[in-house]
């Protein structure tokens, strides 16, 4: 069993992340994963907690850190979920865009994800099934092959769950009337694809929030911040696979956060009071004030 500085040093070094990280996380998420492992002691059962972050505002670090420290300073099993691994499939978006909307080939919003897919490994891995979880590679625009995908024996502690819309409430219908940005006033004139994927977010992805105990937002300053955040993430992505032909320029990025936009905002309205931790962020992604909602 590590120290908990030990344990966080040694994930900075692994993450290659700026040794300020340290900081960040003994201030900010060390009493929260505390918290999150009582919980875990006194449940007696497998654990979800759900991950909310625009694009870029470090969720999937954090996430990384709290099952990190929770195996290794706690002891506990942990498992992390992202939700762009549940996308549909390449085929089956086009399918989608062929039939109801064309901006449904491009994944993202909800209606592109296989909530079927996130509901079965949801229940196998709240009874202790075996379970395969899912991977996606965005370098192809399309799921792995299934040999690549993880397998899930054992029963598993604590489950943390992170997507972009994850945790967003539907809006109400007179919210989708006015476009919001060019994408939407030029390309879905109508409000069929706004429509259809507010439809799919009460439906089918809200249902599945019962899975979890706790939520956890990182609250961005404002939308602004997510062309800057994901150009950064468009880049490391790109260092990383070194492969071009689906990596975006970052005029193509400003042209994809569109699609975006509208949970996005809906989310820095509505998260922060159906959460029980809050975050907030600066344009730099430093956090500069918590706040935790005891319920």
């Amino acid at each position: 069993m590590l120290k908990l500085e030990e344990c966080i040093n040694q994930f900075i070094e692994q993450e290659s992340l700026p040794k300020t990280y340290l900081d960040t996380a003994l201030s900010w998420f060390t009493p929260l994963i505390e918290e999150i492992s009582l919980h875990h002691n006194k449940a007696k059962r497998t654990v979800f907690i759900g991950v909310n972050g625009c694009q870029g505002s470090g969720k999937s670090t954090m996430s990384g850190l709290i099952q990190y420290i929770l195996e290794n300073v706690y002891e506990k099993s942990c498992l992390v979920l992202s939700l762009d691994d549940f996308y549909l499939k390449k085929s089956e978006r086009q399918t989608l865009a062929d039939d109801i909307h064309p901006l449904l080939s491009t994944r993202g919003v909800p209606g592109t994800h296989d909530t079927q897919l996130i509901a079965s490994v949801l229940h196998s891995l709240k009874q202790g099934s075996p379970s395969l979880i899912p991977r996606f590679d965005k370098s192809i625009d399309d799921r792995s092959a299934t040999t690549l995908h993880t397998k899930i024996l054992e029963q598993i502690g604590v489950v943390i769950f992170e997507g972009w819309c994850w945790g967003v409430p539907s809006q109400a219908n007179e919210q989708l009337s006015t476009p919001l940005n060019d994408l939407e006033k030029y390309s879905d004139q109508t409000g069929e694809w706004r429509n259809y994927v507010n439809r799919k977010l009460k439906n089918d992805y809200m249902p599945l929030y019962r899975y979890m105990d706790k939520w956890i937002f990182l609250k961005a300053p404002s939308f602004d911040s997510v062309y800057k955040w994901r150009c950064q993430q468009e880049h490391k992505l790109l260092q990383k696979v070194g492969n071009k032909a689906e990596i975006m320029s970052d005029k193509e990025i400003a042209e994809f956060i569109q699609y975006y936009q509208r949970l996005t905002e809906h989310s820095l309205c509505t998260l922060e009071f159906i959460s029980d931790w809050i975050f907030e962020l600066d344009n730099e992604r430093t956090i500069t004030k918590s706040a935790h909602n005891a319920k």
